[in-house]
C-alpha cells in the first residue's frame, strides 16, 4: 500500500542509491564540470601563447 507520508524517506534513500552511480556515469561518459573546463581551456591559451612568443624568437 502506498504511504505518502512515507515518500520523503524513501526519496531520500533513492537519491542514496543512485548519486553515485550517476556521478560515476558521468565521469566515465566524458561530461566534465564548467570549472573544469574553464580552468582547462586558460591552461591551453597560456601554452599557446607561449609557444607563439617561442616560434617568433
Amino acid at each position: 500500500m502506498f504511504n505518502p507520508f512515507s515518500m520523503g524517506k524513501d526519496m531520500k534513500g533513492m537519491e542514496k542509491m543512485v548519486k553515485p552511480a550517476l556521478e560515476k556515469f558521468m565521469k566515465d561518459s566524458g561530461f566534465v564540470k564548467k570549472e573544469e573546463l574553464d580552468s582547462a581551456l586558460q591552461r591551453i591559451d597560456s601554452l599557446e601563447k607561449k609557444v607563439n612568443e617561442l616560434e617568433r624568437r
